[in-house]
C-alpha cells in the first residue's frame, strides 16, 4: 500500500482514521473466526499500520512548521 501525500494536515488525519478504522475492524474479523485468514491478511492489516504511521509522521513534520 503506497501513501497518498495528503492535500493538508486535515486531510492527512482523515486517513490515519479511515487507517486505524479499518486496522481495529480487520483485526476485531480475525478474533471472531482466526481460521479463515492466511498471511496474506496480515500483510495488508502492517501495511495499513505502516502507512498510518507515515502519515502521523508527515503531520508532526508539518506541524513543526507552522509553530515556528
Amino acid at each position: 500500500m503506497e501513501m497518498m501525500k495528503p492535500k493538508n494536515i486535515h486531510d492527512a488525519l482523515r486517513q490515519i482514521q479511515t487507517l486505524t478504522s479499518c486496522i481495529a475492524r480487520d483485526l476485531e474479523n480475525y478474533l471472531e473466526d482466526p481460521a479463515i485468514y492466511g498471511t496474506e491478511y496480515f500483510e495488508d492489516v502492517k501495511d495499513a499500520a505502516l502507512t498510518a504511521n507515515l502519515l502521523a509522521t508527515w503531520v508532526r513534520d508539518n506541524l513543526k512548521g507552522e509553530t515556528q
